[in-house]
């Protein structure tokens, strides 16, 4: 079981992830697709990350907040400012927080650090 579920294929952002997840001592699941996001949500995620500019990524939003078994584990995405029509669409497929790349990677650790242990 992991702590996070990301579905992110940014080498950049995924590292991101990693790089601040780990010293708090969190575990992490990537996915490659929906299927891959959804299995590691069922399997206890309790946050589940997505790229916004994934073609997949609305996809993989409806398929967790559709579920009524995954709508509770908390969501975020991530996307280029310019691009708030997507924005929507991610908030309106059920994503709880949205935000801009640079939010996103200036937040990590804030976003993270209630899933600590300890915490």
């Amino acid at each position: 079981m992991a702590d996070v579920a990301y579905l992110i294929q940014d080498l950049l952002f995924s590292s991101k992830v990693r790089e601040t997840a780990k010293p708090m001592g969190l575990t992490l699941q990537g996915a490659r697709d929906v299927a891959g996001l959804v299995a590691a949500a069922r399997a206890g995620a309790r946050l589940v990350i997505v790229d916004l500019r994934l073609p997949v990524a609305l996809e993989a939003l409806g398929t967790l907040a559709g579920d009524p078994t995954l709508a509770g584990i908390a969501t975020v995405g991530f996307i280029d400012h310019e691009l708030g029509d997507v924005m929507e669409q991610a908030r309106a497929r059920g994503c709880a927080q949205v935000m801009t790349k640079g939010q996103f990677a200036n937040g990590l650790p804030k976003l993270l650090a209630p899933l600590a242990p300890g915490a």
